[in-house]
C-alpha cells in the first residue's frame, strides 16, 4: 500500500513539474515586437515586458537595450526578420497598415495584431487580449467612476504650451475625455479629437477649470499664461498621461483626487 502511495505522489509531482516546464517553455517562445508606445506600455503593464524583442524609438518605458525596429511610417524589415518575432503589434489608425508588413504576416513570418488606442475601451481590449493571448488568463483593467468629484464642471484639459502659446487640448472621444467622464465632470471641448485653441479661444470658452497635463516638469510660464486669462489652473504631472496605455488606470486615480487650490 505504501508503495502505491509513493507512486501516486511521484506521478502527481511529475505532472506538476511537466506543466511548469511547458509553461516556462511557452513564455520563452514568445517574441514580441511592438511599434506602438501605448501598446508597448500595456504589454509591460500586463507582465510580458521580458518578451519584447523589438520596439519603436518612442517606446521609452521598454528596456532601451531592446533594438529599435521602426514605426508605422518606416520599418526596418531586415532587423525585424532577424529578431524572429512570433507577434508584431501596431496601432490601428485611419491610414492603412504598411503593405509589406501585412505580406510578411500572411507568409507566416509572424502574427500581426493591429489595435486602435484612442479610447479607454480600446486600451481595455488590448490589455485583455495580451493577457489571454500570452498568459491564457482573462484579466481586465477598470477605471472606477465617481460622482462626487471636487472639481467644477466644464473642465479643459490641455498640454503645456511654449513661448506664451497654449498647448493642444483633449477633445471628445479621446482617452482623457473618458477619464474626465469617470472623474464625474464634463469636457469643456465639444469637438472630437485633439483640438488646437488660441488663448483668445480659451477665453471665449470660459472653462470652469483648466488642467495642464504633462509627462515631465510643467513650466511655471505655461500655467501663468493661462491663469492670466482669469481661470483656475491646476498642473498635473504623470509619466503616463500623454501615452494611451493601461497605466491610465493610475492616471485616473490621481486625477480623481485633484482639488482646487
Amino acid at each position: 500500500m505504501r508503495n502505491v502511495l509513493v507512486i501516486i505522489i511521484c506521478f502527481i509531482v511529475g505532472l506538476i513539474s511537466c506543466s511548469a516546464v511547458r509553461e516556462e517553455q511557452k513564455e520563452d517562445s514568445i517574441r514580441i515586437v511592438s511599434l506602438s508606445p501605448g501598446i508597448t506600455n500595456t504589454i509591460i503593464h500586463a507582465g510580458f515586458g521580458k518578451n519584447i524583442v523589438g520596439r519603436s524609438a518612442f517606446c521609452f518605458f521598454a528596456d532601451q537595450a531592446i533594438p529599435v525596429v521602426g514605426d508605422l511610417r518606416e520599418v526596418d524589415y531586415e532587423r525585424l526578420l532577424l529578431l524572429q518575432p512570433t507577434d508584431v503589434f501596431v496601432q490601428q489608425t485611419a491610414a492603412s497598415l504598411p503593405e509589406h508588413l501585412v505580406q510578411l504576416a500572411e507568409r507566416g513570418n509572424f502574427t500581426l495584431h493591429a489595435f486602435p488606442m484612442d479610447r479607454i475601451a480600446d486600451i481595455q481590449d488590448v490589455y485583455e487580449f495580451v493577457n489571454f493571448h500570452f498568459g491564457d488568463e482573462s484579466k481586465q483593467i477598470e477605471i472606477i467612476k465617481r460622482a462626487d468629484s471636487a472639481l467644477p464642471d466644464n473642465v479643459l484639459v490641455i498640454t503645456q504650451g511654449s513661448d506664451g502659446n497654449a498647448g493642444l487640448c483633449f477633445g471628445k472621444e479621446t482617452y482623457l475625455d473618458d477619464i474626465l467622464q469617470a472623474v464625474g465632470v464634463q469636457n469643456a471641448i465639444s469637438k472630437e479629437g485633439w483640438v488646437s485653441l488660441s488663448l483668445e479661444d480659451i477665453g471665449r470658452l470660459k472653462p470652469g477649470l483648466i488642467i495642464v497635463v504633462s509627462d515631465s516638469k510643467i513650466k511655471n510660464s505655461s500655467v501663468e499664461v493661462l491663469r492670466s486669462l482669469g481661470f483656475e489652473v491646476i498642473p498635473f504631472e504623470h509619466e503616463h498621461v500623454l501615452v494611451p496605455s493601461s497605466y491610465l488606470v493610475e492616471v485616473a486615480k490621481e486625477m480623481q483626487q485633484l482639488v482646487l487650490p
